[in-house]
């Protein structure tokens, strides 16, 4: 999964399966929201004292291309990273792999978001910060 630092693994269980048999195309961005999650907790990007659910971002826009049907018994893998930081804004681009072969890929929008205040807000230094050196300097900055 190359130029993704961030890999999730996924299981893929018998529920997740449809009507013909491989993986649901809803389930598919189910395992993208799962590690996008994980992402966002192993950076770190919480609000100050929160726990897992005190994530001060907000799905906006998500974007996704299937390629190949993913069956029970396949190995998935979901890579994540950020590659542009706007004002309050997050563009974070995902590739899910089963068994190494590509199956989807896509990005999403995330908003920096004031839960309280029911509105966005420009992103901490901090969380920049964050990003960038987890990145290893691969983010665009926008405005």
């Amino acid at each position: 999964m190359e130029g993704f630092r961030h890999i999730w693994p996924i299981e893929v269980r018998f529920r997740d399966l449809d009507a013909f048999g491989h993986v649901n195309n809803a389930v598919i961005l189910t395992y993208v929201e799962t590690a996008r999650l994980r992402y966002l907790l192993d950076l770190d990007l919480r609000q100050p004292g929160g726990g897992w659910n005190n994530i001060p971002f907000i799905l906006a826009h998500l974007n996704c291309d299937f390629r190949k049907p993913v069956h029970y018994g396949q190995t998935v893998e979901v890579g994540s990273r950020t590659v542009e930081i706007r004002r309050s804004s997050l563009k974070m681009e995902h590739r899910v792999e089963a068994d190494g072969e590509l199956v989807a890929e896509g990005y999403g929008i995330i908003v920096h978001y004031d839960y309280p205040a029911g509105c966005s807000v420009p992103i901490l230094p901090e969380l920049r910060a964050k990003i960038e050196s987890y990145e290893q300097g691969r983010v665009n900055q926008a405005t």
